[in-house]
């Protein structure tokens, strides 16, 4: 009688605790929706007003002082810097919600780091980091431009950020095994954490231990699965490389098979079909 009791005793507890499981399982799923939630709420909420603002400085008449120019020059920093974490907490939010869309296109790829240099000037020009850029690719390639150019910002901006201030970032293009290769390399310290991909996890810490948004790289490694590829970095020597690996298959490599496909670029925002 003692046996039975037990088991009954223990059948109960396990009951219990399936039943605790799956309350506390239905607690984190609601968290994870209310985030999503969140995230677009925010991102939508911020980036047209902010749109706006981006448009309106260019044009604004400023008084030819040194002082004047200085402030100028703070706003657009303080405004670009914004932007870029608003882009990201939208890309976040459509990689959230499943509505991420892949739009190829056939591009220059120097002309997507061009683009992303120019964004981050006043980043670059802040830690007075020399920009070094290597490339082998002779042709252009097929890929998703305004995801690449997410990719390679986010990288960027990360060398600049973690990066020694007074040295120098390395770009690398290279195609590998069918694979387009982005490498950057930047003068710093390697992350902080006990395993690699602590860094790819949204809302984690910095790389320097400190607490921050910790999107860019989270949304880095998404658009790199979304596109058939892989992130991945180093860190040794005083050096840290970021290493991103995107697919191509035999026909995207020869850009003569694309022809009037051609994409021609002014902004990552708008592709125009020739």
């Amino acid at each position: 009688m003692e046996n039975v009791a037990n088991k009954e005793n223990m059948g109960d507890e396990l009951a219990f605790l399936s039943k605790k499981i799956l309350e506390l399982n239905k607690k984190l799923i609601d968290s994870e929706k209310a985030k999503s939630r969140f995230l677009s709420l925010v991102a939508n909420k911020l980036n047209n007003p902010l749109t706006a603002i981006l448009g309106i400085i260019p044009h604004l008449k400023i008084i030819d002082t040194k002082e004047n120019e200085l402030l100028f020059e703070l706003v657009c920093k303080e405004v670009s810097n914004l932007d870029f974490k608003i882009q990201n907490l939208v890309m976040a939010s459509e990689i959230e919600s499943g509505n991420i869309d892949i739009s190829y296109a056939l591009v220059e790829p120097l002309e997507i780091i061009d683009e992303a240099l120019e964004s981050l000037k006043h980043l670059i020009k802040e830690k007075n980091i020399e920009i070094k850029i290597n490339s082998s690719i002779k042709q252009k390639v097929v890929t998703d431009p305004k995801k690449v150019y997410t990719i390679v910002k986010n990288l960027i901006s990360n060398g600049c950020k973690y990066g020694f201030e007074n040295s120098v970032i390395e770009i690398d293009l290279d195609i590998e095994d069918l694979m387009f290769v982005i490498k950057v390399k930047n003068q710093g310290d390697a992350p902080k954490v006990n395993y690699k991909p602590e860094i790819f996890t949204r809302f984690a810490k910095d790389a320097d231990g400190k607490h921050g948004l910790g999107i860019g790289l989270s949304v880095v490694r998404e658009i790199c699965e979304r596109l058939d590829g892989t992130i991945d970095y180093e860190g040794e020597g005083g050096f840290v490389t970021f290493v991103v690996r995107l697919s191509l298959d035999e026909s995207m490599v020869d850009s003569q098979a694309y022809g009037s496909n051609e994409f021609l670029f002014e902004s990552f925002d708008d592709a125009i079909e020739l």
